[in-house]
């Protein structure tokens, strides 16, 4: 023992030590997913948005998690193949999945058959992104303002993967709305397909998020036209708002404001459901860890694939919110109708 230093000082700095200086205790969830494999689901077809965040995602998830997360492409109806996937999964914390939430509530709300399940009841582990949508056509076309929309004499082409893909119902209800001629025309096995059947004027265009959009209008590809948001694109602030373009009465507006309170709910991570709380509250608090991380962050906007993070909660309130009994059964009927048949 140093000279000066008592018996009853060297015991105090022991104390001290302990209740300071000692690592804290590791999680015991970190000493489950070392060593392990974790399959990050992605529903999209390869170069999709769903696909280029999966990827962007896994490597800051390795970090978080201790383990190595790899991307497993099971693209297919509009992305339902792959929920159906994790859906009969084990819960146990090594499956996760990048999944479209808007899309799967829409089915949902519809009775979309290709989603035979219940997006409330998956484990949710927060929002990694939502968008503005915008509406991008075939530049050589007629149709570069909204104006031009409301004069045209034959209906709007419009190219679309599946009846709840977003690019299909966003079109739907923004056709609607207008009182727009249209024409949705589905089958495309991904947005990359469709976009690509626009760029060669098969289609007059088509509504993606604006990372999407933005990628094709930066090569001259395609033409935004509209966003068909409240808030302007950040992606693309020249193209105005349909609440700038166009005069909307009340009903056009309920429309234009419904299926934007589902987009917002946006690309949501998922587990399968029947997660243990313990493995659920880590996943939830690494997901958060991730989506906050001002280098992550960084990351994805110099990939120009924003993250935009949204508590669970708050994703499971909207989809509640949708899906629970505020909308009125004739409204739901109408829903259903705009969605699934009425430009079909």
């Amino acid at each position: 023992m140093r000279a000066g230093i008592g018996p009853a000082a060297f015991s105090a700095g022991l104390a001290c030590v302990a209740a300071f200086g000692a690592p804290a205790h590791a999680d015991p969830m970190l000493d489950f997913y070392k060593g392990k494999t974790v399959r990050l689901v992605n529903g999209g077809a390869a170069g999709s948005g769903y696909d280029l965040y999966s990827r962007m995602l896994a490597p800051w998830l390795e970090k978080k998690l201790g383990a190595t997360v790899i991307v497993e492409s099971r693209p297919g109806a509009g992305m339902m193949t792959a929920m159906n996937h994790v859906w009969i999964q084990p819960p146990d914390g090594l499956t996760l999945m990048l999944a479209p939430g808007e899309g799967a509530v829409l089915a949902k709300l519809v009775d979309d058959p290709a989603l035979r399940q219940d997006l409330a009841k998956y484990s949710l582990l927060g929002r990694v992104n939502t968008a503005p949508r915008v509406l991008i056509v075939y530049p050589p076309g007629p149709y570069r303002t909204v104006d031009d929309l409301l004069k045209q004499e034959k209906p709007l082409q419009i190219g679309a993967n599946g009846k709840t893909d977003a690019a299909s119902d966003t079109s739907a209800i923004f056709c609607h709305a207008l009182k727009i001629r249209c024409k949705i025309t589905i089958g495309y096995k991904s947005s990359n397909d469709f976009a690509l059947a626009a760029i060669k004027g098969e289609v007059d265009g088509t509504i993606l998020v604006e990372d999407s959009s933005a990628r094709y209008a930066q090569g001259g590809q395609l033409r935004g036209v509209v966003v068909t948001a409240r808030e302007r694109s950040r992606l693309m602030p020249d193209v105005p708002t349909v609440y700038e373009a166009a005069k909307l009465d009340d009903e056009a507006a309920w429309w234009l404001d419904f299926r934007e309170d589902v987009r917002k709910i946006g690309r949501i991570l998922i587990a399968p459901p029947g997660m243990a709380q313990d493995k659920l509250d880590f996943l939830r608090k690494a997901t958060r860890e991730v989506l906050t991380d001002p280098a992550a962050l960084a990351d994805f906007e110099a990939k120009q694939q924003p993250a935009v993070y949204g508590e669970p909660e708050m994703i499971a309130t909207l989809i509640q919110n949708i899906l629970g009994d505020k909308l009125p059964a004739e409204r739901r009927k109408e829903i259903k109708h705009v969605i699934m048949e009425k430009y079909y």
